[in-house]
């Protein structure tokens, strides 16, 4: 059964770094987003069976990375996909990556949500990945990548990266939110960012939602292809 929830969160600092392989990692989810016209759930492609349902999502759009890909018009457009432990990385590293297109113009609100599990205020902590609007300029988003996590003392520990690339150009973006034990990376077009800290465990009982936050709030406007999420 689907279950419903969803927070935000801190920008920050960033410097150009080597980011390590994630060749040992573990594809939790492949959502392709190949379905067609009218489809009703996302079905994934990596064998967890972490299929999502789709809501007010138009389907079937020409594709950002191969085949199809959605097209989302804000309230209420999103994807719901049920808790599962295999989306969460734990202690262990995690990547998340999208590809994304978003027209020229104004960001409709504080941020664009691309991919997230968990809220700020979720015991166990979250992971998302966002376009966040500029704050001085709200025709400008950028990539903001957050792990939130718990320490060993029971301590929440958030970390957050901004990259320095404006994606709200209406031209398609490779973008990738990495945590590893010392970093964190917000990557686009493999241009990357990080911090050099590393958040706690993150394990939480929410749903990974696509192209919001929650139902209603800081919504995608904009083609998000492509999604997936690889552990370890």
């Amino acid at each position: 059964m689907l279950k419903a929830r969803l927070g935000i969160v801190l920008a920050c600092t960033a410097t150009l770094v080597m980011i390590p392989s994630a060749a040992q990692a573990a594809l939790v989810a492949n959502w392709r987003m190949n379905e067609g016209p009218g489809a009703a759930v996302m079905v994934d492609s990596a064998g967890q069976d972490n299929d999502g349902r789709i809501n007010s999502v138009q389907t079937g759009v020409p594709g950002l990375a191969g085949g199809n890909a959605y097209k989302f018009h804000g309230p209420p457009s999103y994807v719901l996909v049920p808790d599962s432990s295999s989306l969460d990385p734990v202690n262990a590293d995690i990547t998340v990556t999208a590809t994304v297109k978003v027209a020229n113009g104004l960001i409709n609100d504080d941020s664009y949500e691309v991919v997230r599990k968990g809220l700020v205020t979720s015991k166990g902590g979250e992971w998302k990945m966002e376009i966040k609007r500029s704050q001085t300029k709200a025709t400008v988003g950028r990539l903001h990548c957050v792990f939130k996590g718990v320490e060993a003392n029971g301590s929440p520990s958030l970390v957050s990266v901004i990259a320095g690339v404006d994606v709200v150009d209406d031209k398609a973006h490779h973008l990738r939110c990495r945590k590893t034990s010392t970093h964190v990376f917000a990557i686009v077009d493999g241009q990357s960012f990080s911090k050099r800290k590393a958040p706690g465990s993150i394990a939480n009982d929410q749903p990974v939602i696509i192209g919001a936050k929650v139902a209603g709030d800081d919504e995608m406007e904009g083609v998000i292809d492509a999604v997936k999420v690889d552990i370890g």
